[in-house]
This record gives structure tokens, sequence and C-alpha cells, in this order.
């Protein structure tokens, strides 16, 4: 026979497990677009433009540098680039850029630069950061520096936590 301690039990099991759940880490990829037309001529709006995976929300899609991520803590952020004919970037880095408004906000992730790796499934290099807990609130503005034909560029948009 159940007891009410045992109904309390079970409830407070149900609840954890629905947080849980609904406070589940998201892996949010971003893709760089980048048209090579365009790099040097001055117009990032011809030049750039990003999408993102479905679960993303965004703000200021239609312009590049003012495009900015919305997510949660311990989410993680994945970068890749690709350039309008479909060839692959490599991201060399993501620079957090420093907040003179708020000069000591805690940084999104273990460090300011996180590097471009080569993997064994991807012969490109791609940045993956986990966005650490207690920076719920702040807006990053950040650098995405990418090579295409030994030239780097850069194009810095926003995370939102």
């Amino acid at each position: 026979m159940c007891t009410s301690k045992n109904y309390f039990v079970l409830l407070v099991m149900a609840l954890l497990m629905f947080q849980g759940i609904t406070y589940a880490q998201i892996t949010h990829v971003v893709t760089l677009h980048v048209d090579p037309e365009y790099l040097d001529q001055g117009n990032n709006k011809k030049a750039y433009s990003f999408t993102v995976s479905d679960e993303t929300e965004t703000e200021n899609e239609d312009d590049p540098e003012t495009f900015t991520i919305i997510v949660n803590e311990e989410d993680e952020i994945a970068w890749e680039g690709v350039t309008k004919e479909g060839e692959a970037i490599d991201i060399e880095a993501i620079i957090i850029e420093d907040d003179v408004d708020n000069p000591h906000r805690r940084n999104i992730f273990r460090s300011r630069k996180l590097n471009g790796r080569r993997g064994q499934d991807h012969p490109r290099k791609k940045v993956k950061g986990k966005v650490k807990k207690n920076t719920k609130g702040n807006t990053y503005k950040y650098i995405i520096q990418f090579s295409l034909e030994g030239n780097t560029y850069e194009i810095d948009p926003k995370i939102r936590v």
C-alpha cells in the first residue's frame, strides 16, 4: 500500500526529472556564410551572413555586425564556415571582446580566446565552446577569425545569455 510519504517521494523525483529535461544543454551550431566576391569591398551585409541550428534563437539576422544568438548557461556553441559555393572555411578563433561598460563581467567561456581545431570527421577548423554558469543577463561581442585562400578575415557578432 502506498503512503503519502511514498507519493511525496514520487512527486519530488518526477519534478527533478522534469527540471533536468527542461534545462537540458543544447548545442547551437552557427554557420558563417561568406561570399568571397565581396570580402574586400567593405560591404559586410553582402560578404557575410549567418545560419543557425533550428533550436537557436537569434536577433538581427539581416545585419552580420549586430547578429546575435541567444543561449543559456551551460549550452554549447559550435562555429563553422562555408563559402557561397559551399567550400569549407577554417574558423581560426573566437575571441571575446572586452566590455568597457562592464569590466568585471564573468567570462562566457573557459578563456577569452577559443582556437579552431580540425577533427577526424572534418578537415577544416571549427570552434566549440561551452557557456559558463553565472553569465545570464550579459551580452558578449566577439570576433570570428576565419581564413580563406591564405587570407585572414574578421567579423564581430554577439552572444546574449
